[in-house]
């Protein structure tokens, strides 16, 4: 269980260096809310050291309402989660995983205004 942070750390530093980045994809049309919400929610639950279960359900939810550019995406993050839970730790450190779990945040980030929600009641 020791990965798994580094895991989340990588997810971190990707929601940070998406909101200061930009490269177009304002132009995509706004994820839905359910995905905007989990995607808030997995921000603030991470930072408060959600276990690892609870990331995963956060993570299924955003998977469940992706908006089709990054739906792969958002199922290799829910996949790597669910391996890593399982014992998986080839999951940690994966470029192909980190690449994945930046474009979800990317997109949570500049589709959803990630830093200008209100946090109330999460």
């Amino acid at each position: 269980m020791r990965a798994a942070p580094l895991l989340v750390a990588a997810a971190l530093l990707a929601v940070g260096a998406a909101a200061c980045s930009r490269d177009g994809s304002n132009s995509l049309p706004r994820p839905s809310k359910p995905f905007c919400e989990a995607a808030h929610r997995y921000d603030v639950r991470v930072e408060k050291r959600a276990s690892l279960d609870e990331q995963i359900r956060i993570v299924r939810r955003i998977a469940d309402h992706a908006p089709k550019d990054i739906a792969q995406d958002a199922d290799t993050f829910l996949d790597a989660l669910e391996r890593r839970r399982d014992g998986d730790k080839s999951v940690v450190d994966n470029p192909k995983i980190e690449k994945a779990v930046n474009n979800v945040n990317r997109r949570a980030a500049r589709g959803c205004g990630l830093y200008k929600q209100d946090s109330a009641g999460i």
